[in-house]
């Protein structure tokens, strides 16, 4: 919070009453005044968050002065990673305690620390307020990995997302179909009922991290919840991330649901049951169900978001289809993968890669779909869910 300075007036300096028992509060600054909240000492921390994810606060700016602020100007200058998205307070004039309110976004793209200023100036001289924003791209550096489950043999495959250093036992034991991972750890669906996680490195394996599952096939995660497709249960279960407040109907309605995605918006779905062939959309607090977002498909399996287009394969046809993001632009063979079973699906800034389950093939094409490389890895114990890590 901004402090006035200068000589204070008696009369403004006086404590006042609020009523015969209120007790006594210091007035308010005299002249207009900002504030941010929240703010801790004039900074804001969204702590770690994983490249290729987002993390947004919404910035009250409140004038807590005697008089009006004048018109509002609103500037954030740093780190290209925070982005204000929404903005009231822009032109606007604050009287004695009245607010408005900024959004800002962050998006890491690498590992490491990021900060910019957020600062409210009134058109009164001497009227503004600032907040130091930081935030932390987790992770480090190093080589980033694709993840694959061994369906035959019951392990989560690893290997560099250049194809090389495969590790098809890197996580044993796992009886996968769907993966996800984030900066911390590797997330599956078990087709018996549980969702399972590991370390990054593989350690610390548990495959009950979550029970109570309806036969889940995909799985999904972001900076705030685990996500997963309950076929049997046609609804979408969610978690916090550590494994708490399960609810295993969060999203009700889906028909045979597999697939399952997340980006800062928004959870989606693939509906392949009989009468369906649709990918479903919801708000992140599962409302304005559209369970007919994107029609048109050919039973689609998996599911994958960035931050322009959605994509998912169509496993009757062998095809991955693409939309943006608001569902326009509609492409059921944006790839064509030549034969049915195509399952999973992922992508990161730079390419997409999908599973051929019938193949054990994973496949991998640029983000404009092409250079398309039909057996980038293959694995003949079988290749249902794909991850990538995020970059």
């Amino acid at each position: 919070m901004n402090r006035w300075k200068g000589p204070i007036p008696a009369l403004v300096a006086a404590l006042v009453l609020l009523g015969p028992a209120a007790g006594l509060v210091a007035a308010a600054p005299p002249g207009p005044a900002l504030a941010f909240s929240p703010s801790t000492n004039d900074s804001y921390d969204y702590g770690l968050v994983a490249p290729g994810q987002t993390q947004s606060e919404a910035f009250t700016v409140t004038n807590v002065g005697s008089s009006g602020s004048g018109a509002l100007t609103i500037t954030l200058a740093g780190s290209s990673t925070f982005t204000m998205t929404a903005d009231t307070c822009t032109a606007a004039g604050l009287g004695p305690g009245k607010s408005c309110a900024v959004t800002v976004q962050f998006a890491p793209t690498a590992p490491g620390q990021s900060t910019a200023t957020l600062t409210a100036t009134g058109a009164r001289p001497g009227t503004s307020a600032m907040v130091t924003l930081t935030g932390t791209g987790a992770g480090a550096a190093g080589p980033r990995h694709i993840y694959w489950n061994v369906f035959f043999e019951d392990a989560i495959g690893r290997a560099d997302v250049d194809g090389g250093n495969v590790e098809r036992d890197f996580i044993p034991g796992a009886a996968a179909y769907g993966v996800a991972v984030d900066s911390g750890h590797v997330y599956w669906a078990d087709l018996n009922g549980t969702i399972g996680r590991a370390d990054l490195d593989g350690g610390n394996a548990d495959p009950d991290f979550i029970t109570g599952a309806s036969r889940p096939v995909g799985v999904a995660v972001d900076s705030e919840h685990v996500y997963w497709a309950n076929s049997s249960g046609n609804a979408i279960g969610r978690a916090d991330l550590d494994g708490g407040n399960v609810n295993q109907n969060f999203i009700t309605g889906a028909n045979f649901p597999n697939g399952v995605a997340v980006d800062s918006d928004h959870v989606y779905w693939t509906n392949g049951g009989s009468g369906s062939n649709t990918i479903g959309r919801a708000d992140l607090d599962g409302g304005n169900v559209n369970q007919t977002f994107i029609t048109g498909a050919a039973f689609p399996f998996g599911v994958a978001v960035d931050s322009g287009y959605m994509y998912w394969t169509n496993w009757d046809t062998g095809t991955i289809g693409r939309a943006e993001l608001d569902g326009g632009n509609v492409n059921q063979n944006f790839i064509t993968d030549s034969r049915d079973g195509t399952a999973g699906v992922a992508v990161d800034s730079g390419h997409i890669y999908w599973t051929n389950e019938y193949r054990g093939w994973i496949g991998r094409a640029d983000l404009n779909g092409d250079n398309v490389e039909h057996d980038f890895i293959v694995d003949d114990g079988g290749v249902a869910g794909v991850a990538v890590d995020p970059g």
